[in-house]
């Protein structure tokens, strides 16, 4: 048995989980290759944004190039003007300067507070030439140089007869937050989250309404005229990842989920062709039980019946051998009835005639009924019997337990000094009947079986030499459900084995 349920195990798992398997590796390479195409096309999508973002801010500064960049004097009252216009109009600019690059200086200076930050510049000699080589090939190159707080934005002048370098000193945090600050508003469309970090200090220097937990992470991009600062952005609800990996968690779920239904699915089919296969074997088992048992008093019949037709007999043994012939057909009667019985019980067509007996009443009559087998059987019957108790029972079901118990006790008691004690005795609402007996005793693997139908237990030199067909016990366990009762064994193996049944107590004392 165990060979062919390994093998349809093997193959029923084979059929469902290589198909399955197939398909959970294409569909989550799938999801992951669809999912690093959104997250692409969403970067990109951001990109863009903190793309427009530089570019207004470099909007804004060559606005002040093309305005500073004149064919007049630097120290010009037309010069003067213009610069204090741009001031004006851009108050985050703390200070315009313009110098001679070669002689290196200053021409003019307009602003309140002029820093000289130039002097860094002018010593960096490869920058300059650098701008000299753009602006000799027609390109005007803006550099720009972080001094703190300050940011320095600095180009050669095309409309001067020497390389003048025009200095503009920024404000940088107030640029971003004045100049940059509604621009990013708007462009968040209240769907994003944009901030703009100092990346010395690690300071948030401007961010738009949402949450700024530091635990999310955002895409972010140094900003083009203030390198010391970097913009970043990221969904206002979630980031791209957190949505990615909830749509994988989600779809995994479900995959999971179909996989642990499919394998429950396989377990319990497997548990029933496995079940199905121990029936089949048990059926095989009890045919050939029964056959075997039916066979032994069939043959003994028909042995006597024709020694006693052909009158091959002495007249003094025809009387043991009509006996013998008496005795085996009793023996089919009992094996048939108890088939046939049991066919009733599996059929729902055995009916029960319940009503209230006093139980020490019908245990008493079972046990006289009985009496020759105890004999034969030479077995020590004893029991405790109250007077007061009464039962809701069949009467004669309620024996073929008994019988069934008091049989079994006898098949697989010891070959000598064999004991049977019935007792009888009431808890609340339920009545319990024990029969118990010095028997071999039942292991704990059989124990889980010994009430399915068509079980034996054949391990053990006794159990092995106990002929029988496996119907006892379903039978009473089948008649104590219909009792709406129960059956269980308390056994251990070599000590024998108490069975208990559990009737309902009936509430009505008229004697039967």
């Amino acid at each position: 048995m165990r060979s062919t349920i390994l093998k349809i195990s093997i193959v029923l798992l084979v059929i469902i989980f290589l198909p399955i398997g197939f398909f959970l590796v294409n569909e989550f390479t799938k999801l992951s290759q669809d999912e690093q195409m959104v997250e692409d096309v969403f970067n990109e999508q951001l990109e863009s944004i903190l793309y427009s973002v530089n570019q207004y801010s470099e909007n804004i500064i060559s606005y002040w190039v093309s305005n500073l960049d004149l064919p007049i004097a630097c120290g010009d009252d037309a010069m003067k003007s213009v610069a204090n216009n741009i001031l004006v109009n851009n108050p985050t600019i703390e200070s315009i300067q313009f110098l001679e690059v070669k002689s290196k200086t200053i021409l003019a200076t307009y602003g309140d507070n002029p820093v000289n930050n130039y002097t860094k510049v002018l010593e960096d000699e490869k920058k300059l030439e650098a701008l000299v080589d753009f602006l000799s090939k027609d390109y005007q190159k803006i550099e720009t140089q972080s001094f703190g707080k300050i940011t320095g934005i600095y180009f050669l002048m095309k409309n001067q007869a020497e390389n003048v370098l025009c200095f503009i000193n920024v404000r940088s945090e107030e640029f971003i937050q004045q100049a940059l600050g509604p621009q990013i508003q708007q462009v968040s469309q209240d769907l994003f989250f944009i901030s703009v970090r100092d990346t010395i200090s690690g300071n948030i220097v401007f961010e738009t309404k949402g949450n700024a937990e530091d635990n999310l992470k955002l895409l972010e991009v140094p900003m083009w005229y203030f390198p010391s600062y970097k913009i970043g952005i990221r969904l206002l609800s979630s980031t791209i990842e957190e949505l990615v990996a909830k749509r994988g968690q989600k779809g995994r779920s479900i995959l999971w989920f179909l996989v642990l239904t499919v394998i429950i699915g396989a377990a319990f089919v497997i548990w029933n062709i496995r079940k199905e296969i121990r029936l089949a074997e048990l059926k095989s088992g009890f045919v050939s039980n029964v056959s075997h048992e039916i066979r032994t008093p069939l043959a003994l019949i028909s042995m006597y019946a024709e020694s006693l037709k052909f009158k091959r007999v002495k007249p003094e043994k025809e009387e043991k051998y009509m006996d013998t012939i008496y005795s085996e057909s009793l023996k089919l009667s009992e094996i048939v009835n108890r088939v046939l019985n049991f066919s009733k019980i599996e059929n729902n067509k055995k009916v029960y005639e319940i009503k209230p007996h006093l139980a020490s009443s019908l245990i008493v009559s079972t046990i006289e009924s009985y009496m020759p087998h105890i004999e034969e059987n030479k077995v020590e019957l004893t029991y405790d019997l109250p007077k007061d108790i009464y039962i809701d029972a069949d009467k004669v079901a309620v024996s073929e337990a008994l019988i069934n118990l008091f049989d079994n006790a006898i098949k697989y008691g010891r070959p000598e000094g064999k004991k049977i004690n019935v007792r009888c005795y009431a808890e609340k609402e339920n009545v319990f009947v024990e029969v118990e007996d010095n028997g071999i005793g039942i292991s704990g693997k059989d124990k889980k079986y010994i009430f399915d139908k068509f079980y034996r237990v054949s391990k053990g030199d006794r159990a092995n030499k106990v002929k029988g067909s496996g119907l006892g016990l379903n039978i009473v366990k089948q008649i104590m459900k219909n009792h709406h009762g129960s059956v269980e064994v308390k056994s251990k193996l070599g000590e024998g084995s108490i069975f208990r049944l559990r009737f309902v107590r009936t509430k009505n004392n008229k004697n039967d």
